[in-house]
């Protein structure tokens, strides 16, 4: 009776024994420790934000044409998709430009995270920002707008000189938002030298001039200006070329109008726009932005803050700059009749290292 029951035993566990192996054979191997980090919040010690090497871009094509008035737009009601990202996927009537993929470089480093302090403090750094728009002749029987706006080219080289002569280092926004949140140290006395508008002259006079002198420039471009090939302005070729070498090419909207009191849909036509129109040609994604007439409000702040823009500059006399006010940068205006002696005054660091107080 012991062995019968024994026997039964046996042939009971035997499959349950070979049925287990089997299940063994197929189990899965572990997975490997994966060797992809976390992306950090924020810049750690003093690394740089992200740049992009535009030295090898190719020529885009020609920018489609937009329609004369914005087109309504669409809100999501996904989860996952803002309202703003979702709204900007229907804002054109026309399909978008094929972006061109720069190339990253090891020699500056910028991400797609706008730098934000190291610490709990940032600087307040002073560092003129200088304003021109004409960098020639006015023609004569001009307005007085256009004899104010412009700076001969014979000046412009004065003003050059100057600036090389003392000592000067010309830096972009970029470099001054880095060394704000204290992630880069700027050169002792610096510089911006930005243009608004994107006049033709800013190629023809300014450009070689800037490159003569060893200069770099920020050029704010009206978009639209520049699709239509408007006269007197800037080609999307020229406007390449000069990003190739170096210059910074920033969004200025894209048909310059008044942007206070402007609807969400307006500002995400003029704003988001110009910035993907000119990110198409120059290689890298515009974060700075210079508001058209120098007119804006709390919701046009608010909207190049949902499209990540990273600062903005004002027509508003000023030369100290901070992170709190980085969508109000203020600037100071070369003028036709800025002699020599007024120049010196303008770009007087009184002291500051850096653009840091003297301790």
């Amino acid at each position: 009776m012991n062995s019968r029951i024994a026997s039964l035993v046996i042939v009971v566990l035997l499959p349950v024994a070979l049925l287990a192996g089997a299940c063994a054979g197929q189990r899965p191997a572990e997975p490997a420790a994966s060797s992809i980090q976390p992306t950090p919040a924020a810049l750690p010690g003093n690394a740089l934000p992200v740049q992009y090497d535009v030295n090898s871009l190719p020529t885009a094509g020609p920018t489609p044409a937009a329609p004369e008035t914005p087109t309504p737009l669409a809100i999501s009601q996904n989860a996952s998709e803002t309202p703003v990202i979702e709204a900007t996927r229907t804002a054109a009537a026309n399909p978008p430009t094929p972006i061109i993929l720069p190339s990253p470089t090891s020699s500056l480093l910028f991400t797609e995270l706008m730098p934000i302090p190291a610490g709990p403090y940032s600087w307040t750094l002073k560092v003129p920002i200088l304003m021109y728009h004409y960098v020639s002749e006015p023609p004569i029987g001009s307005d007085i707008y256009r004899v104010d706006l412009s700076v001969s080219p014979a000046a412009f080289r004065s003003q050059l000189t100057y600036l090389k002569e003392n000592g000067y280092s010309t830096v972009d926004l970029y470099d001054l938002s880095a060394a704000i949140v204290n992630h880069l140290e700027l050169p002792e006395k610096p510089v911006v030298l930005t243009f608004d508008d994107g006049y033709l002259d800013n190629y023809e006079t300014a450009f070689p001039l800037l490159e003569e002198f060893g200069f770099k420039g920020t050029f704010f471009v009206v978009s639209e200006f520049v699709d239509s090939q408007r006269e007197g302005y800037m080609t999307w070729p020229m406007i390449e070329e000069m990003a190739r070498a170096g210059h910074r090419i920033e969004s200025h909207s894209r048909t310059h109008p008044d942007l206070a009191g402007k609807s969400r849909e307006a500002l995400i036509w003029e704003i988001l726009g110009s910035r993907d129109t000119i990110e198409a040609h120059s290689g890298y994604r515009p974060r700075y932005f210079c508001y058209p007439g120098g007119t804006y409000d709390e919701a046009t702040i608010q909207m190049l803050r949902e499209l990540d823009f990273w600062g903005a500059v004002t027509t508003e006399n000023g030369r100290w700059h901070g992170f709190d006010d980085r969508y109000e940068w203020r600037r100071i205006r070369v003028r036709n009749s800025t002699n020599m002696d007024a120049f010196t005054e303008l770009v007087d660091l009184e002291g500051t290292i850096r653009g840091k107080p003297p301790e």
